[in-house]
C-alpha cells in the first residue's frame, strides 16, 4: 500500500513539475514573441515615418503638407481654412473634390505624425523643387500666404515658414 501511495505522490510530483516547465516554457516563448513583436513594431514605425517625408514623391502631396501646415500654426484647422485649401488645390492640380479632400486628409495625416512640417522643409519640398515650373513653385508659395491670411494676418511661424519654403523652392 505504501509502494502504490508512494508511486502515485512520485507520478503527481512529477505531472506538477511537468505542467510547471511547460508553463514556464509558454511564458518564455510569449515574452520572446513580445519582444519580437517590439522589434518588428520599431522597424515598421521606422519605415512609416521616412516613408511620409524621405519617399515622398508626389508634388501635390507636398504641397498640401505645408498648406495645412500654415493653417494649422493657428491651431485648429476652421471650416474656411479646409475649403480654402481645397479650392486651392482643385484648381492648382486639376482635381475634383474627392482628390482634393483626400490630399488634404494625407496632409493631416503627415502632420500628425510629423508634429511640426516646419522642421523638414527641404524634404517635404523636394518632389515640388524637382518637378515643378518656376511657376508652380510661385504658385505654391502664393497659395501658402492666401491660406496663412484666412483668420487674419499671418503670425510669425507662418511667414517664417513661407520664407523657408520660398528660399527651398528658388534654392532648386
Amino acid at each position: 500500500m505504501y509502494i502504490i501511495l508512494a508511486i502515485l505522490g512520485a507520478l503527481a510530483a512529477a505531472f506538477w513539475a511537468f505542467t510547471h516547465f511547460v508553463n514556464a516554457a509558454n511564458e518564455g516563448r510569449d515574452a520572446v514573441r513580445d519582444v519580437k513583436g517590439v522589434l518588428r513594431r520599431g522597424k515598421w514605425n521606422r519605415r512609416i515615418d521616412q516613408r511620409l517625408i524621405e519617399n515622398l514623391s508626389d508634388p501635390r502631396e507636398a504641397a498640401a503638407i505645408m498648406l495645412y501646415q500654415i493653417a494649422a500654426y493657428d491651431g485648429a484647422v476652421t471650416d474656411r481654412q479646409h475649403e480654402q485649401i481645397v479650392a486651392d488645390m482643385r484648381a492648382a492640380f486639376d482635381a475634383d473634390e474627392e482628390t482634393g479632400e483626400s490630399l488634404l486628409a494625407f496632409a493631416r495625416m503627415a502632420v500628425g505624425e510629423l508634429n511640426d512640417a516646419g522642421n523638414s522643409v527641404r524634404k517635404i519640398l523636394r518632389p515640388v523643387a524637382e518637378v515643378c515650373t518656376p511657376d508652380e513653385k510661385a504658385q505654391l508659395v502664393a497659395m501658402m500666404e492666401r491660406v496663412a491670411e484666412i483668420e487674419g494676418p499671418p503670425t510669425d511661424v507662418q511667414r517664417r515658414l513661407i520664407a523657408e519654403a520660398r528660399r527651398a523652392l528658388i534654392a532648386a
